[in-house]
């Protein structure tokens, strides 16, 4: 079996749900070899469930931790 026919005998194996993500990944990757760049698209499949503020937070939420890493190792 060649690699081409065992690639089509893998997506032929996918169930419906899986197959337009291989077959955008593959587009991706012969649209590189062309030389071809398209934006990719991301999926979102839940939502963010944490602390509306995290953004403006993180600052400190990134200090804190430091901090609390540098008495471990003192």
């Amino acid at each position: 079996m060649t690699v081409r026919e065992e690639a089509h005998r893998l997506l032929d194996s996918l169930p419906d749900d899986r197959l337009m993500d291989a077959i955008e990944l593959l587009r991706e990757w012969a649209e590189v070899e062309r030389g071809e760049r398209r934006r990719r698209r991301f999926r979102t499949t839940a939502s963010f469930d944490g602390d509306p503020n995290l953004g403006e937070r993180a600052k400190d939420l990134a200090r804190e931790a430091w901090d609390g890493q540098e008495r471990r190792t003192a």
